[in-house]
């Protein structure tokens, strides 16, 4: 080959080669061609066993030092919006700060998390613009994340509860030295300047820019005007407002947790997210001595409280398997988690199980109503009636797995069926042998077994008595598929 060319290598600590091999290769060119050799690479990011070679097949070693202030203007120039513009512009010193602390040093990388925020500032609103030290703490925020990202030291996950997260480790690390490390913590050490936890965006928001690509004007504005830059504290919930305890002043923070108090009080708060929210804060005060009871007696003061929400009927039914093992719900509510802390997490957990019981209770209490519901569909809306008891692809499948159907007179249901207009029949039947058709009968439905025996016997005997017509449809009410399914569980 011609060694009229200069051969140029880039981004050697990305190659699968082995060191050796290309080695080889190099020296090949070097030797035997008499190319001219340049090769790229990250210093920091090659292997150990390359750097104690390269000597020997390199002549000369130079520093490349980017240079990214010229680098960031000329990323700016491409910029449409002359206002987003000025604005990253009037932050250049701020985020270069942020760019040289993230260690990074991929201009790529700063090129791409500029072009994310100016698709943040595009969508601000101008009130939003105008507060300059909101803009800079949020900018700060966002660029740090989207460095993080884009080096793939952090994905969506990560920032989920990123404040807790961050928090909690810092608690830990005290005590055990071998806990190990959350990527948002690694990432939240290594800037000095921002408070990678702040709440100026929501988890949820961030994640959706930042790993999804939808920027979302409506939620963007939803979460930066829930900031005590642009709101009172007055005016949010009492829980929202301590979740920006590290914001607050001395008054605003006594005001938020009298709230509090006053809310567990008066049993104000009903929604199971918010309610949580309303606990946790319950033992946070207790270790605060804000409130003068044991993290014990917080506990069973919790219980209390569910009790006298199930007594109101307060407590929505479920609309799902009701002998479910698990939690009740996410510990996350309105784009927020629950402050729990190690200390009283076990009693936190705790009062969601029990929780989780009281919802039980809760929803049979109300099969009596449900049952009415359904025995009415079943004479005036068969398609309904199966959307309601088995599982579809569309609509509210409400009761399909919790056992209802014996609150529903087996005598009753056939009598209310057969006396349906004839184009609800196929409706319930469907309905029916979708409801048990993937092992519900030894399953979570096993109780209805008997139930449904009984069912088929009287729709049997109700073919005995029918002629002609009715006779037949009675006939192909049941597949023969269900009825051996039916006789094997």
């Amino acid at each position: 080959m011609k060694n009229d060319r200069i051969l140029v290598f880039d981004d050697l600590e990305r190659s699968k080669i082995a060191t050796n091999d290309l080695l080889g290769i190099f020296n090949k060119y070097l030797e035997h061609h008499q190319c001219r050799v340049v090769v790229l690479a990250h210093d920091k990011k090659i292997a150990d066993s390359f750097i104690g070679s390269k000597e020997k097949v390199f002549g000369q070693t130079i520093v490349i030092t980017p240079k990214t202030s010229e680098a960031f203007d000329s990323f700016v120039k491409n910029i449409k919006s002359t206002d987003t513009a000025a604005i990253i512009n009037k932050l250049k010193s701020v985020i270069l700060d942020i760019f040289h602390e993230s260690e990074t040093y991929s201009l790529r990388i700063l090129k791409h998390s500029i072009e994310d925020l100016t698709r943040l500032l595009n969508l601000l609103a101008p009130k939003h613009k105008a507060h300059e030290v909101a803009l800079a703490e949020l900018s700060s925020l966002f660029v740090a994340l989207s460095l993080e990202i884009r080096a793939g030291r952090l994905v969506g996950t990560d920032l989920v509860d990123r404040a807790n997260t961050i928090f909690r480790h810092k608690m830990a690390s005290t005590r055990d030295f071998t806990t190990p490390r959350p990527s948002i913590y690694n990432a939240a050490e290594r800037y000095n300047s921002i408070d990678l936890g702040n709440r100026i965006l929501n988890d949820d928001i961030l994640i959706r820019m930042l790993t999804k690509g939808i920027y979302s004007e409506p939620l963007l504005h939803a979460s930066l005007n829930e900031s005590l830059y642009f709101t009172k504290a007055a005016d949010l919930p009492a829980w929202k407002v301590f979740m920006k305890f590290d914001e607050l002043s001395e008054s605003e923070s006594r005001d938020a947790a009298e709230k509090l108090i006053s809310q567990f009080d008066e049993r104000e708060i009903t929604t199971p997210g918010e309610m949580f929210h309303l606990f946790a804060f319950r033992f946070l005060l207790s270790e605060m001595t804000i409130i003068n009871r044991s993290l014990d007696e917080v506990e069973d003061e919790c219980k209390k409280y569910i009790d006298d929400l199930l007594t109101q009927n307060k407590v929505k039914p479920l609309r799902g398997d009701i002998h479910h093992s698990g939690t009740s719900y996410s510990n996350i509510y309105d784009n927020y988690a629950s402050w729990v802390e190690d200390s009283y997490k076990p009693h936190f957990f705790r009062i969601n199980d029990y929780f989780r019981d009281i919802e039980r209770q809760a929803t049979i209490k109300s099969y009596p109503e449900f049952s009415k519901i359904l025995t009415n569909l079943i004479s005036t809306d068969g398609a309904k009636f199966a959307e309601k008891v088995s599982h579809t692809n569309s609509g509210n499948n409400d009761y399909a797995t919790i056992d209802i159907m014996p609150c529903i007179n087996a005598s009753d249901f056939v009598q209310e069926w057969m006396g349906s207009p004839a184009k609800h029949w196929r409706h319930i039947s469907r309905g029916i042998e979708q409801r048990y058709s993937s092992g519900q009968l030894s399953g979570t439905l096993k109780t209805e077994k008997p139930w449904l025996v009984e069912v088929m016997r009287l729709i049997d005997r109700e073919h005995e008595k029918a002629t002609q017509f009715r006779k037949k449809r009675i006939s192909r009410i049941w597949s023969t598929d269900f009825r051996d399914l039916v006789n094997q569980s």
